[in-house]
């Protein structure tokens, strides 16, 4: 959403002088969230040496046998796999609506842990 307010300012001049002001709604991490250095090349993603880490590395603060917020543990296959069948996995890390965003500061984690997620997925979402 922006808004725009002009004032027009008359005076001695004899033309007219605009100014504007207006506010901006994007910020930094939206814009640049996925500034990458090098580029992700995915082949293949399995649970045991993928999955696992971006799931302990990225969920596990809130979404584990320790903590599980919103009633949620994402530790261990079983648990991933109940998550990934519903389509709430995939749908709440690409933020895509009708899912929770997360993680829900906004900020996506990164678009390569979410290729993984993805491709594994797409290959079956195998325990391997």
């Amino acid at each position: 959403m922006k808004k725009i307010n002009l004032l027009i300012l008359g005076g001695v001049f004899s033309s007219a002088l605009f100014l504007s002001s207006g506010c901006y709604y994007d910020n930094k991490e939206d814009l640049y969230q996925y500034a990458q250095t090098e580029p992700c090349v995915i082949a293949s993603a399995n649970y045991a040496n993928e999955i696992a880490q971006i799931m302990a590395s990225e969920c596990y603060s809130c979404h584990s046998n320790v903590d599980q917020q919103g009633n949620i543990n994402l530790e261990g296959y079983d648990n991933v796999k109940k998550y990934v069948d519903d389509g709430s996995l995939l749908g709440s890390i690409e933020h895509t609506g009708g899912f929770s965003v997360m993680p829900p500061s906004g900020v996506k984690i990164p678009k390569c842990d979410i290729e993984k997620v993805r491709l594994w997925i797409n290959e079956g979402a195998q325990n391997n």
